[in-house]
């Protein structure tokens, strides 16, 4: 299993790299390369048009961006947080207190009643990997943010995250990094949804 480890990695750091750069032509890197609130952040409404927006080729699209919050009282200053599901495919990436997303619900993909998806997720700081598992300084943690615990059901291990559709409706899930069981930061809510 560790073989498989490895090449994941890599492919992971190559879509880290080309997130940045996709993040860049977005406008959410500044001139100095620094991640940057994008000219357009601030007037971002609500983009639930039925779906009708795919992102390009595995790009992020910029206008699915939501509203960014204040994430300066984070214990650590992460990077970035991609959101993968188990076949590799990015689902979205959380950075300066916003989500871009690579799904046409602006959250994470769509479960039914009955099913699971798994996610596996990648902190960076400063461009580097941090280490999440079970034998590792930090832990991943996943909450629902509004406590509608009938529509989803949460399996959290220490770097990946098991969500099954309990009953058609909406929630929103908040991915957390825990130290030593403390939450020492946290990416804003992501909507869920399940749907028949």
């Amino acid at each position: 299993m560790t073989g498989n480890r490895r090449p994941t990695t890599r492919r992971r750091l190559l879509a880290s790299a080309s997130s940045i750069a996709v993040l860049g032509a977005a406008g959410c890197l500044d001139d100095d390369g620094e991640s940057g609130e994008s000219a357009d952040d601030s007037s971002h409404e609500d983009h639930d048009d039925g779906g009708t927006d795919e992102p390009d080729d595995g790009e992020f699209d910029d206008d699915l961006v939501d509203d960014p919050v204040d994430d300066a009282d984070h214990e650590v200053d992460i990077s970035e947080l991609l959101v993968y599901e188990r076949d590799g495919e990015q689902v979205a990436n959380s950075h300066r207190g916003h989500w871009h997303y690579e799904t046409e619900t602006n959250g994470l993909p769509t479960i039914e009643p009955g099913s699971t998806i798994e996610l596996e997720t990648v902190f960076t700081k400063d461009g580097e990997e941090l280490p999440v598992g079970e034998d590792e300084p930090y832990r991943l943690d996943v909450e629902l943010a509004d406590g509608k615990d009938e529509i989803v059901d949460i399996d959290v291990d220490p770097a990946t995250v098991s969500v099954s559709g309990e009953q058609a409706g909406e929630t929103a899930t908040v991915f957390e990094l825990l130290e030593d069981g403390d939450v020492v930061w946290e990416a804003p809510p992501i909507d869920t949804f399940v749907e028949e």
